[in-house]
């Protein structure tokens, strides 16, 4: 108007008015961080927090605390011991930033004040950009996993082969994922996820609202979160004095088939246990003493090439004089290597990898033999476990199979954990929270039961080899451990743990006791880290404000595979 002071709007004919509607949530329970859980108190500084979104805050203080629980107090000590190119990243997410995308899909709409940047935190890979930017600082491999409820399983699976092909010695692997208004809307629209307004009227409390397997299950229950996990080679962890919590025997993950709905479980995983049975007698490569014969065999081979190469070495002396010790030397030291490397590979050939491209044996059945386990080892299966229908049926039938397949014993049972009953289900980082059960199992030879368990659906019973618990027990001790994951988009995946002592059991004594003292020396780091955050000395997330090199180190230190960091005792910090 012409006062400047108001404005006049013209309707014309058939103009079309909109007015937002209130719609009626029946989505009023989930599993969320506790209230006032606020990420400066742990030492996040608030420019960050401003900065980022909730999902990477979610990602930094669970890789400190994945860190500090493997004797790391300062990530760059890891530059004392490895490149800083053999320090990966697979941290993925099943949608990023949740929080951001509901900014720049919402609220920039509605002229709310945002950051210009704010399209740069919705990209999956930007949750660990953030993480080694603020934290860890290395060049390494970096492999951002996205897997919807998958996640966690595919980062794991990623780490691994990553570690596995030699392009790296420590992964950092996990997801992260959020809880926002317009994510549950869609889930309830799809039917995935529990009515709260249907359960409180049949007298169900908020907690009993995920019942995982029981004839009353009706939809998972949201949650948010991030679990992240340390993953080291055998060698690595024991030269470095890390605490082993477990290892991951075998990963894999698989599609499913033909069809039209995106979020249908599959049978997919089925394939770890594929192998052809056309022989009764198995195969002598599952044998652990055969194995090892045939590796000493080799190695004395191995060892009398050695002896000749060395021995062939006389043939310098033809040299002048000045160059024969200097050229000794140099072709001792080539001939250690290749030795060195031949052993190696004969390790892996007879250790870990007999049974890999061999149809007649499982993938599932060729990682538990190199352990000398089997089928009937399999102490504990964690399900994916979601409470809907559909999943928890097709996952004891997976499961079921696998086992019948390989041959467990009959009246073997093995106990189901079902923990979604207790976190819902955080989407991405479900197989991390998974993960850190079946290792808090194998620690002490408990099993959880399922609370809400309290009607076993009658489906289940055709399922022999799954016993489905409502109470904890406490076993003699586990030594292996199966994790399943089935995520939206086909994804599926699985892990099998087995108990740390299996490793440790290879060591020889002097190796075994050198460890320990390592082990103990990292135990007490981290205790005193823990002590110094929770009485105020020390924030929990330490955010580094430069690389451990500077800025005229920098493409020397990326060129030099051998350059190391050192600790300055003046400075108190690891610098190469």
């Amino acid at each position: 108007n012409a006062s400047g002071g108001s404005w006049s709007v013209k309707f014309l004919k058939g103009a079309l008015i909109r007015v937002p509607m209130a719609l009626q949530a029946n989505r009023l329970v989930a599993a969320l961080v506790p209230t006032g859980w606020n990420p400066i108190i742990y030492g996040i500084p608030d420019d960050v927090v401003k900065q980022v979104d909730k999902v990477t805050l979610f990602a930094l203080v669970a890789t400190v605390e994945a860190l500090v629980r493997s004797g790391i107090t300062d990530p760059y000590e890891l530059y004392q011991y490895f490149h800083v190119s053999e320090i990966g990243n697979t941290t993925g997410s099943g949608l990023g930033g949740y929080l951001s995308l509901q900014n720049i899909f919402k609220n920039r709409f509605l002229d709310k004040g945002l950051k210009n940047d704010v399209l740069q935190e919705t990209f999956i890979s930007t949750i660990q950009a953030w993480v080694n930017m603020l934290l860890i600082s290395s060049s390494g491999p970096v492999k951002p996993a996205i897997g919807a409820c998958a996640t966690a399983v595919l980062s794991i699976d990623a780490a691994i082969e990553t570690i596995q092909s030699g392009k790296a010695k420590v992964m950092i692997a996990g997801s992260t994922d959020d809880f926002i208004e317009e994510i549950s809307v869609e889930f309830a629209n799809m039917g995935a996820t529990s009515n709260s307004v249907e359960e409180l009227a049949r007298g169900r409390t908020p907690s009993e609202m995920c019942r995982p397997c029981t004839s009353t299950r009706n939809g998972f229950m949201e949650g948010q979160g991030a679990g992240i996990v340390t993953l080291m080679s055998a060698s690595a962890a024991i030269e470095f004095g890390a605490p082993i919590y477990g290892i991951i025997a075998m990963s894999g993950t698989a599609t499913d088939k033909q069809g039209q709905s995106v979020p249908a479980p599959g049978k997919g995983v089925l394939t770890s246990a594929r192998e052809a049975c056309d022989n009764i007698l198995p195969s002598r490569l599952l044998n652990f003493d055969y194995r090892r014969r045939q590796l000493l065999r080799q190695l004395s081979v191995l060892e009398a090439w050695k002896q000749e190469e060395l021995a062939d070495l006389a043939d310098i002396n033809n040299q002048p004089t000045d160059t024969v010790e200097l050229s000794m030397i140099c072709c001792a030291g080539e001939v250690e290597k290749s030795y060195r490397r031949q052993l190696r590979s004969l390790q892996d050939t007879w250790g870990n990898e007999f049974w890999k491209n061999d149809p007649k044996i499982a993938p599932l059945r060729g990682s538990l033999a190199v352990w000398g386990l089997t089928a009937n080892d399999i102490g504990l299966a964690s399900f994916h476990g979601t409470s809907t229908v559909a999943n928890d049926k097709n996952e004891s039938d997976v499961l079921n199979t696998q086992l019948c397949h390989l041959g467990r014993t009959p009246g073997h049972v093995v106990p189901v954990v079902c923990q979604k009953w207790l976190t819902g289900h955080p989407k991405g980082p479900a197989a991390s929270f998974m993960l850190n059960g079946v290792i808090q199992s194998l620690r002490t030879g408990l099993i959880p039961g399922n609370r809400n368990a309290d009607n076993i659906n009658k489906d289940l019973e055709a399922f022999d080899y799954a016993l489905y618990l409502s109470k904890s027990i406490q076993t003699s001790g586990i030594k292996a451990g199966l994790i399943k994951a089935f995520g939206f988009g086909q994804v599926g995946g699985e892990l099998l743990v087995v108990h740390p002592d299996y490793i440790l059991a290879t060591l020889a004594k002097e190796q075994l006791d050198k460890y320990n003292v390592k082990l103990q020396e990292r135990s007490a780091k981290s205790e005193r880290y823990w002590q110094d955050c929770l009485i105020g000395n020390n924030p929990f997330v330490r955010v580094k404000s430069s690389p451990p090199y500077t800025a005229e180190q920098e493409k020397s230190v990326l060129l030099n595979p051998l350059a190391r960091a050192k600790y300055s005792s003046k400075s108190g910090e690891y610098k190469i």
